[in-house]
């Protein structure tokens, strides 16, 4: 990446003896939005605060627009942030609220309320319907329009949001995590983004950086994250996976006993020695019930449980000592499978992933 916008170099951040982060290193390029994307307590938050000043690291650099800003107070970075609790003034009007950062910094009322009002327009809370309401009377995703409005009202370089949607319900969090992605283009602003659901980091991300325990396990587009995690928490945090555990029956051949079948799987055993322990992973839509064209490996097994979710029934297929589920397509003219019966599944040997400690 050439010229990055942010940049974060070997950083590292401790409290006491407990190392929250270690060593995270991630450039972004101008304009690009980067979610950070793990379980509570991976240190995602706090990279995120340490951008935006509120932490300052033990060692490394954060650089924003070329600029060393790693020992700068929060209102020296011009960054836009917004939190997870919203933190609106209660006593202020909306309008007053996005126009809170732009009175700080002494832009004159002529050029603030335009700017207001051309915010509320963005965030689809016109100036003349919502301007003189109070929080209290704003619905969790109208709050939330306002608090992006007033991070982005005094023009910042980089915009950061810090779990922003987890308050919300379901319907509106898809919405506005839409809204949030159409208006980050619109502006062109470089955004990180913190999350612990993977279907919003991957929805509306250009990167996503996978963390656990402090570290960057993998950063990469959220193709690459989903159907080629580089680690064995990658592939179980992203994602549903299917984890057979396989011994290595020919290596020159590339064959796998599973369960009581044997399924061939060509180039995938990196340097594995005939009897050796493999744990082999498929995504559920990876496999299909019963021999399918372009899916030459198949294995045998019993149907253990049948849930029917409408569009989709989740089949599970028992294979021996472990078992895999899929989802089919909901016919109303066949009727679905039963528990009890025997089945095959099919899959193609690539889409094997061979997972690594």
């Amino acid at each position: 990446m050439a010229d990055p916008f942010l940049s974060i170099q070997h950083v590292r951040k401790s409290f006491g003896q407990n190392m929250v982060v270690q060593d995270f290193s991630l450039d972004a390029a101008p304009g690009e939005f980067v979610s950070f994307l793990g379980p509570s307590g991976c240190g995602k938050t706090t990279v995120l605060r340490m951008v935006a000043g509120f932490e300052e690291p033990s060692s490394g650099a954060i650089l924003v627009g070329g600029k060393d800003v790693t020992r700068l107070k929060p209102n020296q970075r011009n960054v836009g942030m917004v939190f997870q609790a919203y933190a609106l003034f209660p006593n202020l009007t909306v309008a007053q609220n996005v126009g809170f950062g732009l009175k700080v910094a002494g832009v004159s009322k002529a050029d603030a309320d335009k700017r207001v009002a051309e915010m509320l327009n963005i965030i689809k809370l016109p100036l003349d319907q919502f301007g003189s309401r109070y929080p209290y009377q704003l619905s969790g995703g109208q709050q939330q329009r306002v608090a992006l409005a007033r991070a982005l009202a005094p023009r910042p370089k980089l915009l950061l949001l810090d779990e922003p949607l987890s308050a919300l319900d379901a319907k509106v969090r898809v919405s506005l995590r839409e809204e949030i992605r159409s208006i980050q283009q619109k502006l062109g602003i470089t955004t990180i983004f913190v999350t612990h659901d993977q279907e919003e980091a991957l929805s509306i991300s250009d990167r996503v950086a996978v963390m656990y325990g402090g570290r960057a396990e993998q950063v990469g587009t959220p193709f690459e994250i989903y159907n080629r995690p580089a680690t064995r928490f990658v592939a179980n945090f992203v994602g549903t996976l299917n984890v057979l555990k396989g011994t290595v029956s020919d290596a020159a051949s590339g064959k796998v006993r599973v369960g009581e079948g044997e399924v061939m799987l060509k180039n995938k055993l990196n340097g594995s020695k005939s009897g050796d322990s493999l744990t082999l992973a498929l995504r559920p839509e990876a496999i299909s019930l019963g021999r399918q064209p372009g899916r030459e490996a198949s294995l045998g097994g019993q149907i253990s449980e049948v849930s029917f979710l409408g569009s989709v029934i989740r089949v599970k297929v028992g294979l021996g000592a472990d078992a895999v589920s899929l989802d089919t397509f909901n016919n109303p003219a066949a009727p679905p499978p039963t528990v009890g019966e025997r089945a095959d599944i099919s899959f193609s040997p690539d889409d094997v992933l061979v997972l690594h400690d």
